[in-house]
């Protein structure tokens, strides 16, 4: 059987952390580029290795993303416990974290996660992809 790749992967400095935003970025443009499935594991690899608590904030940006794969693939249940995930991960952080703007995406993701569930498991279908939440960066950092 060939080597596995190493599984407990050291955790990275802050440092290291930074040189590796990038993976972050590309991300989030899969996500609002509707590429839910990219977008997920574009991330999950720096997730990994990130440390707290900036590894619960990409968790949350990867939960959103499996949400929205649940809902292209007509998967209900999941789309409600992954945004529920998502939202419950995010809420402790600043308004501002790593320049996205959290406090519109928490009130975006509520939105879209109310929306989906006001129209439950028979008619969830019928909610427009388009209202999808956007990850919005502040400024030009990203």
């Amino acid at each position: 059987m060939p080597d596995a790749p190493f599984k407990n992967q050291p955790l990275l400095t802050l440092d290291e952390l930074a040189l590796r935003l990038d993976e972050f970025v590309r991300s989030v443009d899969q996500f609002n580029r509707a590429y839910y499935f990219e977008s997920h594991e574009t991330l999950e690899d720096l997730w990994m290795v990130t440390p707290w608590p900036e590894r619960q904030f990409f968790q949350a940006v990867i939960q959103m993303a499996a949400a929205f794969v649940h809902f292209v693939r007509g998967e209900y249940p999941g789309i409600i416990k992954l945004l529920d995930g998502a939202l419950e991960k995010l809420l402790p952080f600043p308004p501002e974290t790593f320049s996205v703007d959290v406090a519109a995406l928490i009130a975006e993701v509520t939105r879209a996660r109310d929306e989906i569930a006001t129209l439950g498991i028979e008619r969830f279908r019928d909610w427009d992809e388009q209202r999808r939440p956007r990850i919005e960066f502040i400024g030009t950092a990203a």
